[in-house]
């Protein structure tokens, strides 16, 4: 008879950060008191790390892996772009608006292999341009992390995706357990909140903190109810790039899929009614039970 495996351990104080990249988003997790396994294919962000992370490493609340993920355990390819936020094992990507980029091969092994040997964490970030749905797939009859969060998707130059295609990654979300989902705009990390209402609300709070209806005295009152200050308000400097706050401390409601899917595709739409580079729809899928 073959044994049955142990269940996975769940760990409420661990969160993963698959992508490490330079370390944004290690350092805040960090920050707010959590340990950390933080994963990424590039050697060179990931020894970057190992200095600027020292102390926490030396303390036990960091562990750094230099792999890459696949279906099976092997090595792969992974191209360094010279824009370093693209590189990626898929060279489309790596390669956008004809980026010079080289090959580097790399140790790559199942998301599950991470799973059995350090648990399941309270959180899990994934961005990892073109495998995160790798990492996702992976969680299919596994105990859930309670928050996730992952790139809506990962185009290159010259590939379009049909609608049903740039859902792919809320259905997987769906697929694999998750039921309510937030969706963040990246470059400003921002909540588009699920409701006209709700949007227009922002939207006027906003212009009088900062623009047309901005007036003295009550500018300062607005500013404090705007997105941007709710950001200032976790006490952490979030950089252009950071992946941001998660779970609960996004703002915005809990979206059910069937809202979730009709908005994001009402944002995509909109964002290329006029001419602009396929990867430039740079959102976040965050999701929860």
């Amino acid at each position: 008879m073959i044994a049955n495996k142990s269940p996975l351990k769940i760990h409420s104080d661990l969160i993963y950060d698959i992508g490490l990249f330079d370390g944004k988003d290690t350092a805040y997790y960090l920050f707010r008191g959590y340990k950390v396994l933080a994963v990424d294919a590039n050697p060179t962000m990931v020894e970057k790390a190992r200095s600027k992370f020292a102390s926490e490493i030396a303390a036990g609340r960091l562990r750094l892996l230099n792999v890459g993920k696949s279906k099976k355990p092997g090595t792969a390819d992974f191209w360094i772009s010279d824009f370093a936020e693209w590189s990626s094992f898929d060279r489309a990507v790596a390669s956008r608006e004809g980026t010079p980029h080289r090959a580097l091969p790399v140790t790559t092994v199942p998301f599950t292999q991470l799973l059995e040997e350090y648990g399941v964490p309270h959180y899990m970030k994934i961005d990892i341009e073109g495998n995160d749905r790798l990492c996702v797939e992976a969680l299919r009859g596994t105990p859930l992390p309670r928050y996730i969060s992952v790139e809506s998707e990962c185009a290159s130059d010259s590939d379009p995706l049909s609608e049903p295609a740039a859902v792919a990654t809320l259905e997987l979300l769906r697929e694999v357990g998750y039921k309510r989902f937030k969706l963040v705009q990246q470059g400003c990390l921002h909540p588009v909140r699920p409701n006209p209402i709700g949007r227009f609300w922002m939207r006027l709070v906003t212009s009088a903190a900062r623009g047309r209806l901005r007036v003295p005295g009550i500018a300062d009152i607005a500013e404090k109810f705007t997105d941007s200050a709710r950001l200032k308000d976790s006490g952490f400097v979030f950089e252009h790039g950071a992946s941001g706050p998660w779970g609960e401390d996004v703002g915005g409601g809990w979206m059910n899929f069937e809202r979730a899917r009709t908005l994001y595709l009402e944002k995509r739409r909109s964002h290329f009614s006029e001419e602009r580079p396929l990867f430039s729809f740079w959102y976040d899928w965050h999701a929860t039970l």
